[in-house]
């Protein structure tokens, strides 16, 4: 095991495909680790937005500090990629995040025996799905991988310079503990994401319209599921600022202003996933986000017969001596691998590997809603 153990954050890249399974290369051995890491000073620096957590050697530089030899190496580097320690910024991003040091990103499904419903491969493909804004199809775009694919650096910043607004998340697995705290953080990800021109700077529809440009539902010739983003509404929902389920007691219509990433055993679960009809409250004249119904799959729970009350689902991940995506197979979720690979097909927040269901639809348009 490495020396140096990431046990918060899992920063490797999105790309731009959904395929069906994880490649051999990041079916690491999670489910190997036995023993307590050590998250050790080289990597992890003080004074970052998660109560005693840190980014690692991602940003907050200074005189005393020593981490960048950690991704650099100055007179030995394999190529003149940024003098990188490995070959490709995958290769360097995998330095730590294989799965023996930053855990849960690719790997962690396959190591448990299931299959992996939607992933985004990493330098592999140019193509992004739904990139063009004029038909919906399929286009390729100029990224920074090998041969123009898109790699870690495309949408995660190394140095946590030009990042999206801090946002709640769910991840709270690490090996040592089995859960951790959610926190603020921005996860190092990109207000230009694929180097787009514009910037965006908060986590929500507009940061995934940024590259799947086609999907939007503003386009007049491509016709989408309404979405909420700058395009519909002039300040649109994002996943840090959210209408959500009340705090119960359940069922209820009540909703309010939350974040998506409430889901924690601290504060309730899945409240950002049902929107009774019809709508009220915060809910009332908004569109969902990207990530309402593309997040890592789970039991969401359900609306009441006539739809006109939501009871969300309390399950949550647990707390194990020793931690790790899918350990546990009746948490819910059972893995915290989002945007990078999930069981559910075409990562969605409901579904099994292979088709959406009904299910995912029901969470906000009710049968006895419907005209």
């Amino acid at each position: 095991m490495k020396a140096r153990i990431l046990t918060i954050l899992t920063v490797v890249a999105l790309t731009v495909m959904y395929v069906g399974g994880a490649s051999n290369a990041f079916a690491y051995n999670e489910t190997g680790w036995t023993g307590a890491g050590i998250c050790g000073v080289t990597c992890h620096i003080s004074g970052v937005g998660i109560p005693g957590v840190n980014y690692g050697p991602h940003g907050g530089y200074s005189s005393g500090t020593k981490v960048c030899k950690v991704c650099h190496t100055l007179h030995d580097a394999p190529t003149s990629n940024s003098l990188l320690l490995g070959e490709t910024v995958k290769a360097a991003c995998q330095v730590c995040h294989d799965g023996t040091a930053g855990r849960g990103v690719y790997g962690a499904i396959a190591q448990r025996g299931l299959p992996v419903g939607g992933q985004h491969k990493i330098e592999t493909t140019s193509m992004v799905p739904g990139g063009s804004a004029s038909t919906g199809g399929s286009v390729p775009m100029a990224f920074s991988g090998p041969n123009s694919t898109l790699t870690c650096s495309d949408c995660h910043s190394p140095h946590a310079k030009n990042c999206v607004t801090p946002f709640l998340g769910e991840r709270q697995r690490m090996p040592e503990g089995g859960l951790y705290p959610v926190g603020t953080s921005n996860r190092l990800l990109k207000q230009r994401p694929g180097g787009v021109t514009t910037a965006v700077a908060e986590y929500g529809s507009d940061w995934c319209l940024a590259c799947h440009q086609g999907r939007s539902s503003s386009l007049p010739a491509v016709m989408n599921h309404p979405v909420e983003a700058s395009a519909t509404v002039a300040a649109p929902y994002n996943y840090r600022r959210l209408g959500i389920i009340g705090p119960g007691p359940y069922p209820t219509s009540e909703t309010t202003i939350g974040a998506a990433g409430i889901n924690t055993q601290f504060s309730s679960y899945n409240r950002a996933y049902l929107m009774p009809f019809p709508r009220t409250d915060a809910q009332a004249g908004h569109l969902p986000i990207c990530q309402q119904c593309h997040e890592d799959e789970r039991y969401v729970g359900d609306l009441t017969a006539s739809g006109t009350q939501a009871t969300p689902s309390e399950s949550t991940a647990t707390f194990l001596p020793v931690g790790g995506d899918g350990r546990n197979a009746a948490d819910n979720p059972r893995f915290q691998n989002f945007p990078h690979e999930a069981q559910g097909f075409r990562m969605l927040v409901e579904a099994d590997t292979t088709a959406q269901t009904d299910d995912l639809c029901l969470n906000c348009h009710p049968q006895a809603g419907l005209p």
